[in-house]
C-alpha cells in the first residue's frame, strides 16, 4: 500500500477533526484514511450533465494507488453562496435549477467575479473564507464585484481519499455554475473570473477550469492555488491536479511544501509559483508543540490543529494580507533558496519562473530586479498585474523588388502592442536582445516577454540600425538604413489558438531607423 510522506500529518488532522466532531474514537475512524476500499479501476461512474469519472489512466498511478469515485451530487450537497456589496448581510444561494433567478441576485456582469473554495475537513464557515470575501468586496469598486463561496463541506469529511474524489465532481458542478452565469447574465469577459482555492480547494479550482474548457469551450481568467494539497497529487498528470492549462493565468503560493512531511505540493504548477521562505518553515511556525499548548484561549484540539497546519494556512493568510498591504510581498526569480550551494534546496533547482521570497537574497545573487537579470513580482492578489506574458512573434521581411534591391540590414526590431483604447499598451518589446541580419524574403521568429494586454488591435513597430566598421553588411552610404516588412505574426503563448497578423499600410513603405510604423490587421 502506498503511503505518502504527508500521511502522518493528514491522519493527525483527521484524528483531531473526529475528536472535535464525533463521539466515535478518532483512532478507529482515522484508519479510514488509508483503509477505504479502492474501486475497480476499470469502472466508470457518470452523473448526468456533469459527465463521467473514470479511475484508470492518469487517475491510478504508483503515487495514487488508492482511488475511489466521487459521491453522488445529492450526498455532497455543494452550495454556492453569493455575496455582493449591496446585500452583504443577506447572502444568496445559487441554484442550477433556477437560472432565471440570477437576474435578481445583484451580480454585475461588467465587474469581477470571485469563487473561493475551502479544503479538507472545512466548510465555507471557516474564518478565512468570509474574511477573504469581505476583503475582496471592500477592495474592488463598490457594486462591481461579487464573491461566491463554494461550500462542499458534506464532501470534505474523512476519509481523505473520498474527499479527494469528491472535488472532481464539485469542480464539474462549479463549471456549470460559471457557464450558467455566462449565459444568463451575458458575462462574456471570463478574464474577470478568478477562482481561489486552498489545499484540496486548489485542485477543485483546477477541475472547474478544466471542465469549463472541456464541456463549454470557455476558459476562466485566473486561478490562485493556495498551498495545493500534496497527498495523492504529487508527481501526477496535469489533468489530475491544478495545472497552468486550467486558466489563462495560474499563480501558486507554496507554504508547506516540505518533501519530508508537508501538506502542500512543492513542485511547480502554475505560470508563476511563489515560495515564501523557501515554501516552508514560515515565521511563527517554528515553535514546538508545548509552545502552542500554552495558549489558554484555545482548546487543546484547536492548539493541536494550529501546530499541525501552521505552515499550510500561511498561504491564505499571505494572500489576504496582500490585497491591501502597503508593504507588498515582493518575490524574485532565483535558482535556489538557501545560500549554501550544497544544501537540500539547491539540489531541487527551482524553475526559473518560480519565485522565492525575500530571504533568497542572502547570497546577494538575486537582488537585481530588471528584465535582463531577475524578474520581480508581488506575491498574492496583485501578481497578475506584474506578470509578463510571452509572445511568439514572426517577422516576415518583404521579398518584393524594392526590398531585394535595397538588400538586407543588421538591426533590432521593437514592437509595442496597443489595445482598442489608447491608454492600453505594452512597453516596447525587443524582438531580439542583439542585432540580427534581416534578409529580404525570409521569416524570423522569436519568443518575446512583455506585459499582458486584452484584445490587442495594432502595433507600433520601430527598428534600430547598428553599424560596424568591421562588418560590410552594415555599411550604408547612398541609402538610409531601412527594412521592408511584409507582416508581423503574433501568437500569445498564454492564450493558445489566438493569433494576430499585422501588416503595414503598404508593403512598399519602408521601416526607417528611428521612426515607427503602425501595423494593423485591416492592412493585411
Amino acid at each position: 500500500m502506498f503511503i505518502s510522506n504527508t500521511t502522518g500529518g493528514l491522519m493527525l488532522q483527521t484524528m483531531l477533526y473526529l475528536a472535535n466532531h464525533t463521539t466515535r474514537t478518532a483512532v478507529d475512524r482515522s484508519n479510514d484514511l488509508l483503509a477505504v476500499t479502492t474501486s475497480d479501476p476499470n469502472e466508470v461512474k457518470c452523473y448526468g450533465v456533469y459527465g463521467c469519472f473514470p479511475l484508470n489512466g492518469p487517475w491510478t498511478t504508483n503515487t495514487r494507488r488508492i482511488n475511489v469515485h466521487p459521491q453522488k451530487p445529492s450526498e455532497i450537497g455543494v452550495r454556492f453562496i453569493l455575496h455582493t456589496t449591496e446585500a452583504n448581510d443577506k447572502p444568496k444561494n445559487i441554484d442550477l435549477n433556477e437560472p432565471e433567478a440570477l437576474q435578481h441576485m445583484g451580480i454585475n456582469p461588467k465587474g469581477k467575479l470571485f469563487f473561493i473554495a475551502h479544503g479538507y475537513l472545512e466548510t465555507a464557515d471557516i474564518d478565512w473564507m468570509p474574511e477573504l470575501c469581505q476583503m475582496l468586496l471592500k477592495y474592488e469598486p463598490e457594486g462591481q464585484a461579487a464573491v461566491i463561496l463554494i461550500d462542499w463541506g458534506n464532501g470534505s469529511s474523512p476519509p481523505y481519499v473520498q474527499a479527494v474524489a469528491n472535488i472532481r465532481l464539485v469542480g464539474a458542478i462549479t463549471a456549470h455554475v460559471m457557464h450558467m452565469i455566462y449565459e444568463e447574465l451575458s458575462f462574456m469577459d471570463l478574464s474577470k473570473i478568478h477562482i481561489i482555492g486552498h489545499s484540496l480547494g486548489s485542485h477543485l479550482a483546477g477541475y472547474a477550469g478544466y471542465h469549463l474548457q472541456k464541456d463549454f469551450g470557455l476558459k476562466v481568467g485566473r486561478i490562485t492555488g493556495l498551498d495545493p494539497a500534496a497527498p495523492l497529487f504529487a508527481e501526477t498528470h496535469g489533468v489530475v491536479r491544478l495545472d497552468r492549462s486550467d486558466a489563462h493565468f495560474v499563480d501558486i503560493i507554496h507554504t508547506d511544501g516540505n518533501l519530508l512531511g508537508g501538506l502542500g505540493l512543492h513542485q511547480r504548477l502554475g505560470h508563476v509559483d511563489f515560495y515564501p521562505n523557501g515554501g516552508m518553515d514560515n515565521p511563527g511556525c517554528d515553535g514546538r508543540l508545548q509552545e502552542y499548548m500554552r495558549n489558554s484561549k484555545n482548546t487543546i484540539i484547536e492548539n493541536m490543529q494550529k501546530f499541525v497546519g501552521c505552515n499550510h494556512v500561511r498561504s491564505y493568510q499571505y494572500f489576504i494580507e496582500s490585497i491591501r498591504s502597503n508593504c507588498p510581498f515582493m518575490g524574485v526569480t532565483c535558482d535556489s533558496y538557501q545560500v549554501n550551494s550544497r544544501t537540500f534546496f539547491k539540489k531541487l533547482q527551482i524553475y526559473r519562473n518560480s519565485l522565492c521570497f525575500l530571504k533568497s537574497f542572502k547570497a546577494g545573487r538575486c537582488s537585481c530586479c530588471n528584465e535582463n537579470a531577475h524578474l520581480c513580482m508581488r506575491m498574492g492578489y496583485h501578481s497578475y498585474e506584474d506578470y509578463r506574458h510571452h509572445y511568439k512573434i514572426t517577422v516576415r521581411v518583404a521579398g518584393h523588388k524594392e526590398s531585394i534591391s535595397h538588400g538586407g540590414e543588421v538591426g533590432t526590431v521593437s514592437i509595442r502592442l496597443h489595445g482598442k483604447h489608447r491608454k492600453e499598451s505594452t512597453e516596447s518589446m525587443k524582438f531580439s536582445t542583439k542585432p540580427i541580419y534581416f534578409e529580404p524574403g525570409f521569416e524570423y521568429t522569436s519568443l518575446v516577454a512583455g506585459q499582458s494586454i486584452k484584445n490587442p488591435a495594432y502595433a507600433a513597430v520601430s527598428w534600430e540600425y547598428e553599424t560596424s566598421l568591421f562588418n560590410p553588411l552594415t555599411w550604408r552610404i547612398l541609402a538610409s538604413p531601412r527594412i521592408y516588412i511584409s507582416y508581423i505574426f503574433i501568437e500569445p503563448m498564454e492564450t493558445p489558438h489566438t493569433y494576430l497578423k499585422l501588416c503595414p499600410i503598404n508593403e512598399t513603405c519602408a521601416l526607417i531607423a528611428g521612426n515607427e510604423n503602425i501595423m494593423q490587421a485591416k492592412y493585411c
